[in-house]
């Protein structure tokens, strides 16, 4: 049973790592397969206010939110030789996998779902500094890294876990968000002149 605290864990940790040195570092060269999230997915999401219309196309085609799904697919057979060993750290992979991709989709399809449930991906895409809120699902390795920061006057999770709901006595517990995290003034509006 160690294993699904410990996938948990690990699946925050490659979230982390992945979208900041493989999206954003590898990804930053046009023309290589990672290529797609930072010139593709960043451009879009900021020109339509968070929103990714390509998430409404077939998920494993030859795009941006395809190639994201084929990666994680990816991800998800190369662990499966662990399987027999480690059964519940490998279905507690696959599972935070398929939730990343839900998760992902649905804030980017639902802008103010996104914006309410996972206020540190929102900050990543809308805030002034694309180079941090690494995380999708859950800010854990923000919090880690020292990566997480705020943007003025938008929301932002109520606990370091970024879960909804706590007990009282694990939420008083907890260090605050803003006691982690830096604060950074909301972006100036775009002109119509900065947009196009």
């Amino acid at each position: 049973m160690i294993g699904i605290p410990l996938g948990l864990v690990t699946a925050n940790a490659v979230e982390w790592v992945m979208h900041k040195h493989v999206l954003h570092g590898w990804g930053r060269t046009r023309g290589t397969f990672w290529s797609f999230h930072f010139h593709e997915h960043h451009r879009l999401v900021r020109q339509n206010g968070y929103h990714d219309p390509n998430y409404h196309r077939f998920a494993l085609g030859a795009h941006a939110q395809g190639k994201e799904a084929w990666a994680l697919i990816g991800a998800g057979v190369a662990v499966a030789p662990l399987f027999p060993v480690a059964p519940f750290f490998v279905g507690t992979l696959w599972y935070s996998a398929a939730n990343y991709y839900r998760v992902h989709k649905r804030s980017h399809l639902d802008p103010a779902w996104g914006q309410q449930r996972i206020p540190w991906h929102y900050d990543h895409h809308m805030g002034r500094n694309p180079s941090a809120n690494w995380c999708v699902t859950r800010p854990w390795f923000d919090y880690v890294m020292g990566t997480r920061e705020f943007t003025a006057g938008g929301p932002r999770e109520n606990n370091v876990l970024g879960l909804p709901r706590l007990p009282g006595w694990l939420s008083r517990r907890l260090p605050r968000p803003e006691a982690l995290g830096i604060e950074h003034p909301a972006p100036a509006p775009r002109t119509l002149q900065q947009a196009a």
